[in-house]
């Protein structure tokens, strides 16, 4: 489902991240957040039960520290994703403008076992588009060469090729099992619709010869490097 910025979990996200959705997406994940919530469940069970005298220091034991690596995590945001992704801080802070402006598209997708949809899976902007699966995948949009869907394993189901790659990428897709090919399908009309250059499929044609691009996107990266043409297989 394509929804704009008026979601009201977009709007959230952005107000949790100050202003910034790539803050914000850095903090809704790591071992800190997962530290803090132990904690409390077993602080709530402490009290629940009457064993708060036994169980208060395990749960502070587990807090505190998270507390820490949170605000670590919060504090080092821009550094990990100039790390991660080899943009520069001006390239990085215009894709966070662009990702915080109200003409962004966000694709909302289902968590596992939720009845709704209660989850920005992919941000587009004009020129960056920003995957929130287990780890988040920020390109630019004029980098992509080919995407594709793929049913090879549980864990993923998307694969992509840009420019800065050295092979294949392979995405995870945070979503029940049922809609994970109709939501990388969504994804991929919508990459479409902002690069039309992109390669959307998994057989691509170069001078006779077919490549797969889960299998072959080494080889795929190198034809295009030495200009070479590479075509979709309808």
């Amino acid at each position: 489902m394509i929804a704009s910025a008026e979601n009201k979990i977009y709007q959230k996200l952005l107000k949790k991240g100050n202003g910034s959705i790539l803050k914000a997406i850095r903090l809704d994940k790591g071992a800190g957040r997962g530290m803090i919530a132990g904690g409390i469940v077993i602080f709530a069970f402490g009290l629940m039960f009457g064993l708060l005298e036994i169980l208060l220091l395990p749960a502070i034991l587990l807090i505190a520290p998270g507390i820490i690596l949170k605000r670590k995590r919060a504090a080092e945001w821009l550094s990990f994703y100039q790390k991660e992704y080899g943009y520069t801080e001006m390239e990085l802070l215009q894709a966070d403008k662009e990702l915080a402006s109200p003409s962004v598209k966000l694709v909302l997708c289902r968590r596992p076992g939720s009845m709704k949809e209660d989850y920005i899976f992919c941000f587009l902007t004009e020129n960056y588009v920003l995957v929130n699966g287990v780890s988040p995948y920020l390109k630019r949009l004029e980098d992509f060469i080919a995407v594709a869907y793929s049913d090879s394993t549980d864990q993923w189901c998307m694969v992509s090729l840009t420019k800065q790659d050295e092979t294949t990428m392979e995405i995870s897709l945070f979503t029940d099992a049922e809609r994970k090919e109709a939501l990388c399908v969504e994804v991929m009309q919508e990459l479409y619709r902002h690069n039309p250059n992109i390669l959307c499929g998994q057989q691509i044609l170069c001078e006779d010869k077919v490549y797969i691009l889960e299998r072959d996107g080494e080889q795929l990266l190198r034809l295009y490097k030495e200009g070479r043409k590479l075509e979709l297989i309808n």
